[in-house]
């Protein structure tokens, strides 16, 4: 009888072992699983809070034929919370993106892109051969600045008519 007792205990002390090591794995598990929806939930709030719109009147675009290269101004306004990011603009101009050519100041005059100011935007091509009144389909995308290790994205897509 004394032999079932110590069998029986080392057999107890063996299953709470192996059950204290299973927790400890579920455990971190759990962890690692609520710090990644964590993180996604805080990405999901930056772009949330990340928003752009277009300034102006989308029907007079102006548009410069006389410059080479051919040269487009437009304004965009922060719409969001966050600030924006303007060295991440990307600009697409009837489907092609314009990388190069884009110059984006803020005004009034600043180095913050926040709600209060606008985004003037240049961009250029050599490829252009636009004509007065002409129809251009503009997609802009933009990413707001680091916060709290996240960036939220925003995007615009609209047709909008040059005005030579």
């Amino acid at each position: 009888m004394a032999d079932g007792g110590a069998s029986t205990f080392i057999l107890l002390v063996t299953a709470l072992l192996v059950s204290s090591s299973v927790s400890i794995v579920l455990i971190n598990q759990w962890g690692d699983m609520s710090s990644a929806i964590e993180d996604d939930r805080r990405g999901k709030e930056a772009d949330t809070k990340t928003s752009v719109s277009f300034a102006g009147d989308a029907m007079e675009v102006e548009y410069d034929d006389s410059v080479s290269p051919h040269q487009m101004t437009f304004y965009l306004q922060n719409t969001g919370q966050y600030v924006l990011d303007e060295s991440t603009l990307v600009v697409i101009v009837d489907g092609a993106s314009v990388t190069s050519s884009i110059t984006a100041t803020i005004v009034p005059t600043g180095t913050v892109w926040n709600d209060v100011k606008l985004l003037k935007v240049e961009v250029s091509s050599n490829s252009w051969a636009y004509q007065n009144n002409d129809g251009v389909s503009l997609s802009v995308v933009v990413s707001s600045d680091a916060t709290s290790g996240f960036r939220g994205t925003d995007s615009l897509t609209m047709e909008v008519r040059l005005d030579v």
